[in-house]
């Protein structure tokens, strides 16, 4: 690494500090890692040890904390906290449930490439009804959480228990957008979580928001959690509930 090391050095640094690295802003270091081999090894590995994937796509390189040892850069308590609303565990096993579904929306079938351009909010309110729906149907649930190494069961109660809606008290029709007392302020949390990740991108349109995904999205979710390792199993599992 000797003769890389200023290159593997200043690049490291751009990723923590910016969490990415683009050609359009770093054109010459951009250019050092993809022109020579061993200072893209390197840099892998010099990340590989600090427990974080290189991935590149569209002309910027991405970092991520391996899932596993970390979910989005964060342990539970972390991620807890991140999300707010005092959340616990069953509230974030069934966030993490809702990304799962986002993901596999996207990819289904570990596609390598996005299936749809994007998706609306309310449409994967439905898509995760019916998948709590198929997953509460099945006799032998603690057996397929006990298998799959994910709790199933708390994910479903949770998502069972909670109201579609839940109204301000004193303030009329109004709605509480975020939280976890309802699934619209849990799935609406969940997605404000995967913005602020820039993981996906929101648009309002005629009363429902429309989820785009990010290059960030496509090069760290998609290239992290395809692999063998960590999880697949349970993204291939409800990407094959049947949903019609």
């Amino acid at each position: 690494m000797a003769k890389n090391i200023d290159t593997v050095g200043n690049a490291l640094k751009v990723l923590i500090e910016k969490g990415s690295l683009s050609r359009d802003e770093f054109p010459i270091i951009h250019e050092s890692i993809i022109n020579d081999g061993d200072t893209l090894s390197d840099l892998e590995n010099l990340c590989q040890t600090m427990g974080l994937f290189l991935n590149e796509k569209a002309g910027t390189f991405y970092i991520s904390p391996i899932p596993g040892v970390k979910t989005f850069g964060y342990t539970n308590e972390e991620m807890r906290k991140e999300f707010g609303y005092s959340f616990n565990n069953e509230d974030l096993y069934t966030a993490l449930f809702i990304i799962a579904n986002v993901i596999t929306e996207f990819f289904p079938e570990a596609s390598p490439s996005a299936m749809k351009p994007f998706m609306k909010s309310n449409d994967l309110m439905d898509i995760v009804d019916k998948k709590v729906e198929i997953l509460r149907e099945q006799v032998n649930l603690d057996e397929i959480s006990y298998e799959k190494s994910y709790n199933f069961e708390v994910v479903v109660k949770k998502w069972s228990d909670l109201p579609r809606v839940r109204l301000d008290k004193g303030e009329g029709d109004s709605r509480k957008e975020y939280g976890k007392s309802s699934k619209i302020q849990l799935l609406n949390t969940t997605l404000r979580f995967m913005e602020n990740q820039e993981l996906i991108k929101m648009v309002d349109l005629n009363g429902d928001k429309v989820i785009y995904i990010t290059d960030r999205f496509k090069a760290t979710i998609l290239n992290a959690y395809n692999a063998d390792e960590i999880q697949a199993e349970i993204y291939n599992y409800l990407d094959n509930l049947i949903t019609e």
